[in-house]
């Protein structure tokens, strides 16, 4: 009886203990097991990073000998170094981290008739960016038209192209500097599509050189997109010519590139830098003649020729002691062509057009399109949204932290053989004031 009792006690303590360690474990609920903390996004990344205003951002191009852009490199294969010093890449946001873009429009008269042709190009190209993109659309002629919040809905930005007219004048530095302002705080890729023959007339805020250098600030990609206005633009100048007998046409002074930086040479060019004019004093037609309402006067020679009339043809005589010189050392020994002002006036104009133009695509790492005819456009859109598509965006702290407002060279390489990298040659660092 003894050893039932004592057989009976030792069960009912055994269910006890039991009912003790299991009530617990049905209140508690079950941990998960350990994670490691997710990796952040690329946009998180450049969000995060961004905050920290030692950030460089350099937008990176990648392609195959043969031209196929690489989508597919990772950040170990690629190498950065500042003013020579080797830099440790911070992030690589990928390829597929949606951008924002400003699609700029020249709109001025010399595209009358032809802007229909401009806005189903422009259509056609949004319809290639990615559903997440977001665009803003910005068209200037005298005045700047900012006509939509950045988006990415289709229809808001079909109907902002749609709304876009001709008009007087052509402000292209004050519409460079108003895309730059509304993408600097912006996290993420960021990129500027140009469309213009970049004649600027009459910017009130902005010039040559400043946009320049809050481009070398911005980390933003410029892609301009470079029409010809050149045959039209001295059909009326010499229509007006021959209204007036000349009157009213700047007879002195030469238009030169003003220096930003490093100036580029040009053939015949004096190395040493050469001031900016102040504004007013463009040795140029009336911009109401040049981009007037005047569109039915026939271009005169081919309007493809950027220098029309501008040098004497070779000598044929044998005799001629200035056979086979330089024409340049030799055209104030001869005697000038018919309204030689004219031609040399918008020599010089054109030639700082495309001056500025190149040094947008240059100094930001884009490139520079020519579409001569309106027709050509379509493919010039082309090749930007497929080099868009496959952009990366590479950011490093730069181990000089002085904010002396001095321009830092970049180099930008790949491990993977056979691949070129284009990137942006430089930047400038901030000032503290």
């Amino acid at each position: 009886m003894k050893f039932v009792l004592h057989a009976l006690l030792v069960v009912a303590l055994i269910s006890c203990a039991s009912i003790c360690i299991a009530q617990p474990a049905r209140d508690q609920k079950p941990k998960p097991p350990p994670t490691e903390s997710p990796s952040p996004s690329p946009e998180q990344d450049v969000e995060t990073l961004k905050i920290d205003t030692n950030l460089v951002t350099v937008p990176v191009i990648a392609s195959s000998r043969t031209g196929t852009y690489i989508a597919d490199l990772k950040k170990e294969e690629f190498k950065v170094a500042e003013d020579g010093v080797a830099q440790e890449i911070a992030f690589l946001a990928s390829i597929n981290v949606p951008f924002h873009l400003v699609l700029l429009l020249d709109t001025s008269n010399s595209t009358e008739g032809k802007l229909p042709q401009i806005q189903r190009a422009a259509i056609a190209f949004l319809e290639q960016l990615g559903p997440n993109d977001k665009v803003k659309v910005i068209s200037f002629d005298g005045d700047l038209h900012d006509w939509n919040d950045f988006t990415s809905d289709k229809a808001i930005l079909r109907a902002a192209i749609l709304k876009t007219k001709t008009s007087d004048n052509t402000r292209v530095y004050d519409a460079v500097q108003l895309a730059l302002s509304q993408l600097r705080p912006i996290q993420q890729r960021r990129a500027i599509v140009i469309f213009t023959d970049g004649m600027d007339w009459h910017s009130e805020s902005s010039t040559f050189d400043s946009t320049l250098g809050d481009l070398d600030e911005s980390g933003v990609i410029v892609y301009p997109i470079r029409f010809d206005t050149r045959a039209f633009t001295e059909a009326l100048a010499r229509k007006q010519d021959q209204e007036t007998n000349g009157v009213g046409l700047p007879t002195s002074g030469i238009l030169r590139k003003p220096t930003s930086g490093t100036p580029t040479t040009f053939p015949g060019d004096d190395p040493s830098p050469v001031p900016t004019m102040p504004r007013g004093s463009l040795p140029l037609p009336d911009p109401r003649v040049i981009f007037g309402r005047q569109t039915q006067i026939p271009p005169t020679g081919s309007p493809t020729d950027p220098f029309p009339d501008t040098q004497p043809p070779p000598s044929r005589d044998p005799n001629d002691r200035n056979r086979g010189k330089d024409p340049g050392t030799i055209r104030d020994k001869q005697p000038p062509p018919k309204n030689d002002t004219i031609s040399g006036m918008l020599d010089n104009a054109y030639l700082m057009a495309d001056s500025y133009l190149q040094e947008l695509a240059d100094r930001s790492g884009g490139q520079l399109y020519r579409a001569d005819t309106v027709g050509t456009l379509p493919q010039a859109f082309a090749a930007i949204a497929a080099e868009l598509r496959t952009q990366y965006l590479l950011g490093y702290y730069p181990t000089n932290k002085a904010h002396d407002g001095s321009y830092r060279k970049i180099q930008v390489k790949t491990t993977r053989k056979d691949i070129a990298v284009r990137a942006r040659p430089g930047y400038r660092a901030q000032r503290v004031n």
